[in-house]
Parts: C-alpha cells; sequence; structure tokens
C-alpha cells in the first residue's frame, strides 16, 4: 500500500524536495554556491554524521528566526495556528550574540528564516551584512516576496546575501488563491527585478531558487520551469506537505530516524532553540540563548534526550514529530518535465487543495 523510506545506513531519510531544473543547472547551481571544498565538507557533515550518530562539535547549520511573523495565511502552513502565540521579531543585539559564536565555532552556513518572513524584520540587510562581515560562509533565507522593492534588493546584494528562495506556489490563480495578499503578476516582476538589478551589478550572488508545492504546479510542470527560464538560478518542487493541523495527518513509519538533531540548530526570534525547523508551536524547547551558549545548548541533556529517543525510534514521544512529515509514508510518483522523468513522492493524503481555505480573508 504504502512505499517504505529510503534506508541511509542507521537512520531513514525523508527525499521530499525534488529538482525541476536539469542536472547541468544543477551542477551551476552548486558550483556558484562557491567555497566548494568547505561546502563538500559541510555536505559530509550533513549528510554522513547523523547515519553514524555522530554529534559534531557544533552544528554546521544555525536557523535564525529573523521574524515569526507573516502576512500570509497560506493553506498548507502551520503558521495560522499561532494566531495565540506572541510574535515579534529578532533584536539585533540577540542576533549579534548568536552569530558571533556561530563565527566562533565556524559555522559554515545560517539561514534567516524559521516560521514568520524575514522581510519583516526592519534589520534583515544589516544581519546578512554582519554575518558576512563575520566570516559565515553561507548566508540565505526564505521569502515569500511580497515585501522585495528595489532599495530592498539592491541592499541586500550589497551585503553579499548568498541565496534567497521565494516560494511561489502555482502561476496566475493558484498563486493568488495561495499565496495571498501577494499578486502573481508582482511578485513575478519582483523576482525579476533582483536578477536584473544583481546581472547590472555584474555580481552572480544572491543565487535565486524558487520552490513550489507540487499539487500548485501538477497540471502543467513545464510550464512552471519554463516561466522561470532566465530568471531563476534553479527551480524545485516540494512534496505537499499539510502542517495545517495541530495533531497532524501523516501516517508515520515508526522505524523513521530523522536526522535533523546531528545537523542543525533552530533559534526562534526571542532565543528559545526549538527541537527542529519544525517545531512552529514550541513543542519541545530544548534551551534559551539569552541564558547558555548555543555549544551548552548543542551537548544539554535536553538535545541528548531528543538524539536517545531518535536513536531508539520513539521519536513519536516528542511533540514536534507528531505533527512531522518527515518518517511518513508516501507514494512514490513520475513525473514528465519537457520529456525528463522526474521521480518524486507524494505523501499519503497530502495534497493540499488550494480552496479548502480560503487564502483570501485577511489573516488574523
Amino acid at each position: 500500500m504504502f512505499d517504505r523510506l529510503k534506508d541511509s545506513g542507521k537512520v531513514k531519510v525523508n527525499y521530499d524536495y525534488f529538482s525541476l531544473s536539469s542536472p547541468i543547472a544543477q551542477a551551476r547551481y552548486f558550483i556558484s554556491q562557491g567555497n566548494v571544498v568547505s561546502h563538500l565538507i559541510d555536505r559530509i557533515k550533513w549528510h554522513k554524521f547523523p547515519k553514524y550518530f555522530i554529534t559534531p562539535g557544533f552544528p554546521t547549520h544555525v536557523d535564525i528566526e529573523s521574524s515569526s511573523a507573516c502576512q500570509m495565511k497560506c493553506p498548507m502552513c502551520m503558521a495560522h495556528l499561532m494566531k495565540d502565540m506572541k510574535k515579534g521579531v529578532m533584536t539585533f543585539e540577540l542576533y549579534k550574540k548568536i552569530v558571533d559564536e556561530c563565527a566562533r565555532e565556524h559555522v559554515y552556513s545560517i539561514r534567516l528564516d524559521h516560521r514568520g518572513e524575514p522581510l519583516l524584520n526592519p534589520k534583515i540587510v544589516e544581519m546578512v551584512r554582519y554575518a558576512k562581515n563575520k566570516g559565515i560562509k553561507d548566508v540565505a533565507f526564505l521569502t515569500n516576496g511580497e515585501r522585495l522593492n528595489p532599495d530592498i534588493i539592491k541592499d541586500l546584494i550589497e551585503a553579499r546575501l548568498d541565496w534567497i528562495s521565494i516560494s511561489f506556489d502555482g502561476i496566475g490563480e493558484v498563486y493568488n488563491r495561495i499565496r495571498y495578499p501577494a499578486i502573481y503578476e508582482e511578485t513575478l516582476e519582483k523576482v525579476k527585478l533582483i536578477r536584473k538589478i544583481r546581472d547590472e551589478a555584474g555580481m552572480k550572488k544572491p543565487l535565486i531558487r524558487i520552490q513550489s508545492i507540487y499539487s500548485a504546479i501538477k497540471d502543467n510542470p513545464e510550464k512552471f520551469l519554463n516561466l522561470w527560464d532566465g530568471i531563476a538560478d534553479r527551480v524545485n518542487i516540494i512534496a505537499d506537505q499539510d502542517r495545517s493541523h495541530t495533531k497532524g495527518k501523516f501516517i508515520h513509519d515508526p522505524d523513521f530516524i530523522c536526522p535533523s538533531p546531528w545537523q542543525r540548530m533552530v533559534i526562534t526570534y526571542d532565543g528559545k532553540v526549538v527541537q527542529c525547523c519544525s517545531d512552529f508551536l514550541e513543542g519541545n524547547i530544548l534551551g534559551d540563548v539569552a541564558q547558555k551558549s548555543l555549544r551548552e545548548i548543542w551537548h544539554g541533556s535536553e538535545f541528548e534526550n531528543v538524539r536517545t529517543l531518535f536513536r531508539n525510534r520513539q521519536r513519536l514521544k516528542t511533540k514536534p514529530c507528531q505533527v512531522c512529515c518527515d518518517g511518513a509514508y508516501y507514494k512514490e510518483k513520475v513525473i514528465d518535465v519537457g520529456g525528463r522523468k522526474i521521480n518524486i513522492i507524494e505523501y499519503i493524503d497530502q495534497e493540499i487543495d488550494v480552496l479548502r481555505i480560503d487564502a483570501r480573508k485577511k489573516p488574523e
């Protein structure tokens, strides 16, 4: 009935993120990121350490939530379940404390997002600039792109942002339905403007990555890919992940072991360290950077307890795992994109009906 998860040694990994771009475009994207040797070493740590349950001295990657607020209400997102939670933007002082330690510990990459929209933080450009000046090799963030404008784009390029990922679900009315209050034509022009300003400045970065949930482009994935020809450096799709329910709707594989506790640390806008990037509702707080260093938290009892639960295949005892798609059963599928066959997966009962929730209703 279901396809088993692919077994990667001692851990099982969900492969739910796929590139529509050609293999040549993917290779070009990898090389264009620069720091090839450091990046390869980072990827080895990222993929191999969890396989053998090796806890590195410090996470190779840190997610820093520049903002927990978002102006959108996308039907597949857990953000709308945060209405009773305090929201805000990270102060620059707290951010500097985090990045200073990351720099001392030679963290390879940081991403300035988690639950919210980074461009809602008025200091986002300064955050990028500060991290790059501190020597962080890879600084990036995901955005819905609605707040982009020429001045911010120019400033981010000058601040040396490495890549920017725009969540762009579907074309035309499908996009408008999911991504309200953004407007399809306007956001498309903003992404084009990133490329135009970047190229006119003679810069190669930020690299531009586009990503969409699969159901939003399933009727014509080739049309979606062609839309970004000459604009984006890479076009990705994500298997539908309905995280809009507090209990989740996933059918979990009990043997799944998530690699996250051996890879990354996720810090909320007010300094809490949560279990993972899927822990939107702060179901398992592992520390507070206002009270302890990142290293102390990384090697602390709370983090070690999570790793122990995962090793013993007891991850579902943690709240975040109960609503997470990682470790859920799926069906495999092959799609045709311009004559190329691309293998993807679809989680069981996870196709997003964009009409199910009235995304045009103004978010609370």
